[in-house]
């Protein structure tokens, strides 16, 4: 795969739901993997159509697609600009840095997910470097 796909395109996050299942470290991370199952959305501070929406069961992604989901479904809405979403992807900081930073916020959803889930949140982030990203959407 030497083609760059699309930050958050089809082929970008299908590409990103195989990596982050693949990562054991981000399925330990989570501190009850058996009970996360959740419709998440991640999304780019300032560019309201560039989104990616997940859905978890049970610590494993079963679904991940450009904005699918009606917000009332969304459990967290997280967003961060592409520099952050870049930044977090090349392992250079950790997403539980980058929240403290406020360079990733939360728009729904409880902070409490964040720190009792920091480990996968980290890992899920670092899948998205072995990705072959064009972040210029």
């Amino acid at each position: 795969m030497t083609d760059k796909l699309k930050f958050f395109s089809q082929e970008w996050c299908d590409a990103a739901l195989e990596a982050a299942n693949a990562n054991d470290a981000m399925y330990a991370g989570f501190k009850d993997p058996a009970t996360f199952t959740n419709k998440m959305e991640f999304g780019v501070l300032g560019q309201g159509d560039v989104a990616s929406h997940l859905e978890f069961k049970e610590g494993r992604i079963i679904s991940w697609t450009p904005r699918t989901f009606d917000e009332s479904e969304l459990w967290l809405i997280i967003n961060g600009s592409f520099e952050t979403w870049q930044s977090a992807a090349a392992g250079e900081e950790e997403g539980g840095k980058l929240l403290m930073k406020g360079q990733i916020k939360f728009a729904k959803g409880p902070m409490s997910a964040a720190i009792e889930n920091a480990g996968a949140i980290n890992n899920f982030l670092r899948t998205w470097g072995q990705i072959p990203t064009d972040w210029d959407v």
